[in-house]
């Protein structure tokens, strides 16, 4: 071979470790996305569930949900589901948010009282509950997407994490609450 027909292979070697480079990042940004979609889509679920007028049976709805989420993104990511671990692991995770969890239980007690008690209450659960769901989310993203699984999830080392995407997750939720609402 000559010089001109090597330097034509290497460039052709070259464009086509790009165009792999750029594939293999397209895949993973569009499974990222899915991923996100699935907890988007928990998380209006979350918010509908807040607007529930029965005390107390809303947040056994959310709980539901984001079982139901982590379920999902288990499969997603083809990491193993257990529910009885899955319950545990979440309880744990959101152990760590103790005023936000006594500011719903008591949103949601509110509901009792019937008016300004309901929709304050259920307006509160809503948020609340949309937010949870997004931190819960994210946090399990993270995780799975660091090829973790179920078995090793260690709730302590997210906290900060969580506690982080709770505060975002608020403002997602008021966006989200305002789309579904308008």
């Amino acid at each position: 071979m000559d010089n001109e027909q090597t330097e034509l292979l290497d460039d052709l070697m070259t464009q086509l470790s790009h165009s792999q480079v750029d594939l293999v990042m397209s895949t993973s940004m569009q499974h990222y996305n899915e991923a996100r979609n699935i907890v988007k889509n928990h998380v209006v679920a979350g918010i509908s569930m807040g607007l529930i007028p029965v005390a107390l049976f809303d947040i056994a709805a959310l709980s539901t949900n984001q079982q139901l989420m982590l379920r999902s993104l288990c499969r997603h990511y083809n990491v193993d589901y257990d529910s009885h671990r899955g319950k545990l692991l979440i309880s744990s995770l959101l152990s760590g948010s103790i005023p936000v969890l006594l500011i719903m239980g008591l949103s949601s007690i509110s509901k009792f009282v019937p008016g300004i008690g309901t929709l304050g209450g259920s307006s509160s659960v809503a948020l609340l509950g949309g937010a949870l769901t997004y931190a819960t989310g994210q946090t399990f993203i993270k995780h799975f997407s660091e090829k973790g699984s179920l078995e090793d999830f260690m709730p302590e080392q997210f906290s900060d994490f969580f506690n982080n995407e709770l505060k975002k997750g608020k403002e997602f939720t008021k966006g989200i609450k305002s789309e579904v609402i308008a």
